[in-house]
């Protein structure tokens, strides 16, 4: 299999390779070499064979969510009709006037499950935040700063439950440990100890984030 990629050169020591959205980039040093940049990548082709066919297999599953004819409810894949005159949803389908009308439905309806969940999860940590809220985030699912506020995207109402749990725990965790380090994920795994499988799973609808703008 023929890899095309992209090379990006920085004021780097290391070189890597990242594979989102179907493309291949790699990150090297200014002094490194085309050949021995492309070695590298031969060195990993298995690992990025795969994850394109990840990647690929799920723009499969979710093709009619991105296509706008389907929308995601607590995991569950819904008719979406677009062009009501309210937004609304039923057990058969979801009602939007126009596609970003999205958030309005979701915080009206959806989200304040979130902020229930994040409480019933903070019981059960004894990890408190100062405040929790709802954003519309680019590219992230939530976030938790040195003041003990956590942020959600109020898209995590479009992913199945125990995906929601994962990320509420995981910004709970943050209220400890601010950063990814070993003591943090071990923190994680006391409530969720398959949080490797779940944060893998999360990867497969980082493109909601860029949806209903």
């Amino acid at each position: 299999m023929r890899i095309v990629y992209d090379v990006i050169r920085a004021k780097r020591k290391t070189i890597c390779v990242s594979v989102k959205d179907g493309s291949v980039v790699v990150r090297a040093p200014l002094y490194m070499t085309e050949e021995r940049v492309a070695r590298f990548v031969e060195e990993h082709g298995a690992w990025i064979a795969r994850r394109l066919a990840e990647q690929k297999a799920s723009e499969d599953r979710f093709a009619d969510v991105r296509g706008g004819r389907s929308i995601l409810v607590a995991g569950r894949e819904k008719p979406l009709v677009l062009g009501s005159r309210k937004n609304h949803e039923d057990e058969n389908a979801v009602y939007l006037r126009e596609m970003k009308s999205a958030q309005q439905l979701f915080l009206a309806e959806r989200c304040d499950l979130l902020v229930e969940k994040t409480a019933l999860f903070s019981k059960k940590t004894e990890l408190v935040p100062s405040d929790v809220s709802l954003r519309n985030y680019k590219s992230r699912w939530g976030s938790c700063d040195a003041e003990k506020r956590i942020q959600l995207n109020w898209r995590l109402a479009m992913l199945p439950d125990d995906l929601q749990d994962y990320v509420i725990v995981h910004e709970l965790c943050h209220l400890r440990h601010l950063d990814h380090s070993a003591a943090f994920w071990q923190e994680v795994a006391k409530i969720f100890p398959d949080y490797k499988t779940r944060r893998k799973r999360l990867k497969e609808y980082s493109f909601l984030t860029l949806l209903y703008r």
